[in-house]
C-alpha cells in the first residue's frame, strides 16, 4: 500500500469511527486545518449531529486561551440545522463560548428559527435497527418506534439461506434459486454497498455466527439434499476461506450463535427432506483448542427455529417439530448446561425469524401452520417471561433472512 492509499485508508476509518475517534487525545491535538477539514465531512458516522457539536466543544475547551480565536470557523462545522431544537435552546444558546460572540449567536438563532440553509444529513450510524433482506425487497425495523424503512438494495433472489453481522457488515451466505448460490454477499451496512469475496462451499439451509473477525459456518445440504457436517470459518482479515474441525453430527435447518468466544449449534434437521430426522442434539465448538463437545439436549427437537443469547442464557424459540409447528420456547442456561421450558409464543410456527435486542427478543418474520406468515411483530420480554402481540406489521417475507445491525 503506498503513501496515498494509506492516507485515504485512515481518513475513511476516522470517518466510520468518529465517536471513538473524537475521544483521542490525538483528536485533541490536531490543528485547526485538520480539525475543521475532518468536521466538514460528510462522510462522518453519527448517531446525532450533537455529536459533532460535542467533539467541536471538547476540541475548543482543550486549550481555549489559543483556540479563542477560531470560535466561529469551528462552530461553522457542525450543521446547527440538524441538531434538536431542545438541544440548541438548552445546551448551545447557553454555553459561554458562544454567547459572546455575534457571529455564533446569528449562527445559533437561525438554526433555532429554520432562517439558514437546508443541510446535509450525515451518514447516518444505525442503533440497534433489525436488517430483513428478502432479494429487492429490504428494510429495517426500529424497535423503539417500530417504524420500517426501505434500504436501496437489490440483492440475489434466495431461499433457505442465512445472515449474520461483523463490523457493521451483513453477510448472507449461501441458500438457492434454482440451483446452489455459490457466491456470498457482504453488505456494508454504513455504506449502503454490497461486494462478492471468494466462495465458500456452496449449500443451502446452513446456518452463521461471528467471532472475533471470523464468520463460521456449520451444516446444511449441497445437491443432493442431505445434511453435511461441514464446518467453515471466513476470516475477514485475510478475505479467505478455511475448512474446520466438523461437526459431531450432520445437520441442516438449525441454528447457531456465539456466547462467551464459543459457537453454540443447536437442532435442525439430519438426512434428507424425505427420510429426515428432526433433532434434540446441541453441541459446541471452541475456536482456541478447535474441538467440538456435546451439550445437554433441548427438551424439544425443533428446525427452522429462532436461536439468540440473552444475559448468558441461549433461547430457542418455536420452529419445527417431528410432527409439525411448535410454539414451545426454551432456554439454555450456559453455567449449569442446562435447557428450561419458557412461555409458549402466542402463535403455532413452522418457521420463526427472530433477533434479540437488549433484553427483549423480536419475532419479525416466520410462516405457520397452513403457510400462513406471521401478521404482527412479537416480543418476548426475558424479564418478565411474557410475550406481546404488538400493532406493528410482521414481514411479509419467510424466506427472508434477518440481522442486527446495531453499533
Amino acid at each position: 500500500m503506498n503513501c496515498p492509499e494509506l492516507k485515504a485508508a485512515a481518513e475513511e476509518f476516522s470517518y466510520l469511527h468518529f465517536t471513538d475517534v473524537c475521544r483521542l487525545d490525538e483528536f485533541l491535538h490536531l490543528d485547526i486545518a485538520q480539525l475543521t477539514h475532518l468536521l466538514h465531512q460528510d462522510k462522518l458516522t453519527v448517531y446525532c449531529e450533537t455529536q459533532v457539536y460535542d467533539a467541536a466543544v471538547h476540541w475548543l475547551k482543550y486549550n481555549i486561551s489559543s483556540r479563542q480565536q477560531h470560535i466561529v470557523d469551528v462552530l461553522r462545522c457542525v450543521r446547527l440545522p440538524l441538531v434538536p431544537k431542545t438541544f440548541l435552546s438548552e445546551t448551545v444558546k447557553i454555553e459561554p463560548l458562544f454567547q459572546d460572540n455575534p457571529h455564533c449567536f446569528q449562527m445559533i438563532t437561525c438554526a433555532m428559527w429554520d432562517l439558514g440553509e437546508v443541510s446535509q444529513p450525515r451518514r447516518k450510524k444505525y442503533d440497534n435497527c433489525i436488517g430483513l433482506f428478502d432479494g429487492n425487497h429490504c428494510y429495517y425495523f426500529d424497535p423503539k418506534d417500530y417504524s420500517w424503512m426501505s434500504i436501496n438494495l437489490k440483492l440475489s433472489k434466495r431461499q433457505n439461506t442465512t445472515a449474520v453481522l461483523w463490523n457493521r457488515v451483513g453477510c448472507i451466505l449461501g441458500g438457492s434459486h434454482s440451483f446452489h448460490i455459490k457466491h456470498t454477499d457482504f453488505y456494508n451496512i454504513l455504506r449502503n454497498r454490497c461486494s462478492r469475496p471468494g466462495p465458500s462451499t456452496p449449500r443451502e439451509n446452513m446456518s452463521a455466527c461471528a467471532f472475533e473477525g471470523k464468520i463460521f459456518t456449520s451444516g446444511g445440504s449441497e445437491a443432493g439434499g442431505s445434511a453435511v457436517d461441514l464446518f467453515e470459518s471466513y476470516d475477514t482479515m485475510t478475505e479467505s476461506w478455511q475448512v474446520n474441525t466438523s461437526m459431531l453430527v450432520s445437520r441442516s435447518s438449525h441454528a447457531s450463535v456465539e456466547a462467551n468466544g464459543l459457537i453454540y449449534v443447536c437442532g435442525g434437521m439430519t438426512g434428507n427432506g424425505v427420510s429426515g430426522r428432526v433433532l434434540r442434539n446441541c453441541e459446541v465448538y471452541d475456536p482456541s483448542t478447535q474441538q467440538w463437545r456435546k451439550l445437554h439436549e433441548m427438551r424439544v427437537a425443533r428446525k427452522n427455529h429462532g436461536l439468540v443469547v440473552v444475559d448468558n442464557k441461549i433461547y430457542a424459540v418455536g420452529g419445527e417439530g417431528s410432527t409439525g409447528g411448535l410454539d414451545s420456547v426454551e432456554y439454555y442456561d450456559i453455567t449449569i448446561n442446562k435447557w428450561h421450558a419458557a412461555s409458549r409464543m402466542p402463535w403455532r410456527s413452522l418457521t420463526v425469524k427472530c433477533v434479540a435486542v437488549g433484553d427483549i427478543i423480536f419475532v419479525l418474520a416466520g410462516k405457520g401452520l397452513g403457510a400462513q406468515c406471521l401478521r404482527n411483530v412479537l416480543e418476548y420480554h426475558t424479564k418478565t417471561n411474557r410475550w406481546v402481540t404488538s400493532n406493528a406489521q410482521a414481514f411479509s417475507s419467510t424466506s427472508c433472512i434477518i440481522c442486527t445491525v446495531g453499533p
